[in-house]
């Protein structure tokens, strides 16, 4: 009499939607696929460095490290002292190796030119005469290729410089993972990455050779492990914040203008300044304020606020406004210095302060 009655897993199975499995698993294969692309650049990388020719023009990994042989790269990141000397010194690379010799000499940021307000102003209005539909999504399109395309080159540059330390006998690429002799690297590391342990593995085998294959991702651990004296948590998550913060902020800054934008954005300044305030990131608020006095628009209206002081009392009235405060122009100083340490000692030299 029960032989109607639907079963728990025929009444689930109605509820799921296969096309909307299909679509999920296929950003599941494609990331996967990405990974099997990136851990093919590395090797590609490798092969130009073993040939001599992973270099653009006078740039090499030799000339920029200051080496003179693929041993000493391990020398010199190791003395990489701080999160910002591996990103800079990886951005370096990146934007004189990487991208000019995969022809991407258009993504790098030291050659890109800052557009004028008014240069910037001509391109909003020129865009909005275009009569082409989809010129915002092809904008939006090529941002997104160009994010992608700048972060693989980051997360590629250092597990390349990786493999290019180890002997060829240490190391064997295969379509989609690179097989790594753990013989070759220190126990901790072994134990941190793998979680195994070289001294048994030897116990276990006769041979000199132990080989581990690795994805991308593993690839990406080992090297930060392997090459840096430095956390290599705190290296993977501060690169990874910076990465993300850079795309949300070029998004947010090449859209439309909206007061909600604006709030948004204001509240998300004011977050970020409080953290630097609270690492003690000072040089950095510094360099914020200082830029505040250059903002045109900003410092016009301020400028006009006191201007109307000044003609009705005939000059009697000389203010300056910065923000909220308002300050006696007669003593308003500037004082040069970018850096906590340079502002202090430029307000020393001004007031003669004997320190």
């Amino acid at each position: 009499m029960f032989k109607n009655k639907k079963t728990t897993n025929e009444s689930e199975n109605k509820m799921l939607d296969k096309q909307l499995n299909t679509m999920l698993t296929s950003i599941g294969n494609n990331t996967i696929q990405n990974e099997v692309t990136s851990m093919g650049i590395v090797q590609r990388n490798n092969e130009l460095f073993q040939g001599g020719n992973f270099k653009y023009n006078n740039d090499s990994i030799y000339s920029m490290l200051g080496i003179k042989a693929p041993n000493q790269i391990l020398t010199e990141t190791r003395g990489f002292d701080s999160v910002d000397r591996i990103n800079s010194e990886r951005k370096r690379l990146v934007d004189r190796i990487i991208l000019p010799l995969a022809n991407f000499k258009n993504l790098v940021e030291s050659e890109k030119e800052k557009a004028t307000k008014l240069d910037k102003k001509k391109t909003k209005e020129a865009n909005k005469s275009k009569p082409e539909p989809d010129h915002t999504i092809k904008k939006s399109n090529d941002r997104i290729i160009a994010n992608a395309i700048r972060t693989t080159a980051n997360r590629v540059m250092y597990p390349s410089l990786f493999i290019m330390t180890l002997d060829k006998s240490n190391y064997k690429f295969d379509k989609k993972v690179v097989s790594i002799n753990l013989f070759c690297l220190k126990n901790e590391i072994v134990k941190s990455i793998f979680g195994l342990d070289n001294d048994n593995l030897k116990k276990a085998t006769d041979s000199k050779v132990y080989f581990v294959d690795c994805n991308f991702s593993l690839l990406d651990k080992l090297s930060q492990k392997y090459m840096f004296n430095i956390s290599i948590d705190r290296s993977i998550t501060a690169t990874e914040q910076s990465e993300d913060l850079e795309a949300i902020t070029d998004e947010a800054t090449s859209g439309e203008y909206t007061t909600e934008k604006a709030d948004k954005m204001m509240k998300s300044i004011c977050s970020q300044l409080t953290y630097l305030d609270d690492h003690n990131g000072l040089d950095a608020i510094l360099k914020v304020e200082n830029h505040i006095r250059t903002l045109t628009n900003y410092g016009v209206t301020l400028e006009e606020i006191v201007e109307t002081a000044r003609k009705q009392s005939k000059g009697g009235v000389v203010k300056d406004l910065y923000g909220s405060w308002v300050v006696e122009n007669a003593t308003s100083v500037e004082l040069k210095g970018n850096t906590i340490e340079d502002l202090t000692k430029s307000f020393n030299k001004q007031f003669k302060i004997a320190v």
